[in-house]
């Protein structure tokens, strides 16, 4: 069940010289309980002592940890489950293989008819982006504003995350338009201060809801 509300994704470049570790004990602290582990430049070996260190700090604080793109890497640090970009393979190849009901599966999508796609393959959630212009997104064209957010919304039945650009002041009109949750990479990922801009945007999400 996706029970979380603000899904923080990591940048250990971001963060320097601060350890990734550090910043995410920090954003437990402050009440984020779902990550996704993307560090997409690391190689098997440094990604799993990485994922190790961020799966025990999570399961400290009974919260989710998604990694990007290794579904094996995902078991073996006992993750709540994987995350799939957008040119990944379908999601129902990775259930096929699954004997429980508690791995999820995440999906990166940047139009319309990827969000019906996964949802039909079977993910759990999605995230849509770029919903506002954002320096960490570059290569995936225009943002595409909260209208069209909202069109993907009422498109799928599944959680649909708003990704790319979010700020706090911008929570409420993710959230108008029918988002489940926002997803935040540079709105987190600092070496200074991480947990007070992680507050923020839990404080924007709880007054949102309320």
């Amino acid at each position: 069940m996706i029970d979380f509300k603000l899904y923080a994704i990591t940048d250990r470049h971001r963060c320097a010289p601060t350890p990734l570790v550090d910043v995410v004990s920090e954003l437990l602290d402050a009440g984020i309980t779902a990550f996704q582990l993307r560090e997409k430049d690391l190689n098997d070996t440094e990604l799993i002592k990485l994922a190790q260190s961020i799966a025990e700090l999570c399961h400290n604080y009974q919260a989710n940890l998604f990694i990007n793109t290794h579904t094996c890497i995902a078991h073996d640090v006992g993750a709540a489950g994987v995350h799939l970009p957008a040119n990944a393979e379908p999601v129902d190849s990775i259930k096929e293989t699954e004997t429980g009901d508690n791995f999820y599966i995440g999906c990166s999508v940047h139009s319309f008819d990827a969000a019906q796609k996964r949802e039909a393959e079977g993910a759990d959630f999605v995230t849509y982006s770029p919903i506002y212009a954002t320096a960490s997104k570059p290569g995936y064209g225009p943002a595409v504003g909260a209208a069209s957010l909202a069109e993907v919304v009422k498109s799928v039945k599944l959680p649909v995350f708003a990704l790319g650009g979010i700020t706090p002041a911008r929570v409420s009109e993710c959230l108008t338009a029918g988002a489940f949750g926002v997803a935040v990479m540079s709105g987190v990922m600092s070496p200074k201060g991480a947990g007070g801009q992680a507050k923020h945007f839990l404080d924007f999400l709880t007054s949102a809801s309320d």
